[in-house]
């Protein structure tokens, strides 16, 4: 009788340990979607360590890179703006930009007008590039640089840096540009003339 009553006890303590523990993992809990994670420009980069040399990963023989300060109080800088790509839009930069775009921008952004598979699954805010609503047309080439570099400024978009040499993400700038429907980067703005010089006109 002791052991039947001892044996209850021990199961009633187990059962209410595991529902305990299932309660725990449930989705009002803190998981993947609500945890405390870090987006894109939250907060500046840390350099390496003085005295530490980077080293090249084996897969993706590229090494650290600084990310540079393109974006300031939510607008691009002065620098940005002013970059432009120092490949010629060659037969064989095309290509390389063509290969690049098909694996790294293709499964999210499509043709450029219509989206990639990844937004079939209902992924949100993937940008349109190309067509009559494309972004390209209204961003300087420094711009679509950087954020192949740095990721988008709402961080829905991962950098690719790490993945691609500078000169495949330029191609890849120079394969849009040459290769999507209204993609072309816009019309330089003229600086803004200072006071005296107006007077002086």
């Amino acid at each position: 009788m002791r052991d039947t009553k001892s044996f209850l006890k021990v199961a009633a303590f187990s059962a209410a340990a595991t529902l305990a523990g299932q309660a725990m993992a449930m989705p009002w809990d803190t998981d993947m979607a609500d945890s405390d994670a870090v987006k894109a420009y939250e907060r500046i980069m840390m350099p390496l360590p003085e005295g530490v040399m980077s080293q090249p990963h084996l897969l993706t023989p590229i090494s650290y890179r600084a990310v540079s300060p393109w974006i300031v109080d939510g607008a691009l800088t002065t620098a940005t703006a002013s970059m432009s790509n120092p490949l010629d839009a060659s037969a064989d930069v095309l290509a390389q930009g063509e290969r690049m775009y098909n694996v790294y921008c293709t499964p999210c952004h499509g043709n450029g007008v219509e989206l990639g598979p990844v937004s079939e699954r209902g992924y949100p805010a993937i940008a349109v590039l190309a067509g009559d609503k494309g972004r390209l047309q209204n961003q300087t080439d420094g711009h679509v640089y950087l954020t192949i570099f740095n990721g988008s400024m709402s961080g829905l978009m991962p950098g690719y840096s790490y993945a691609m040499t500078e000169q495949e993400m330029w191609s890849i700038v120079s394969y849009m540009r040459h290769s999507l429907p209204n993609a072309a980067a816009p019309a330089p703005v003229a600086p803004a003339a200072e006071e005296g010089e107006e007077a002086d006109q």
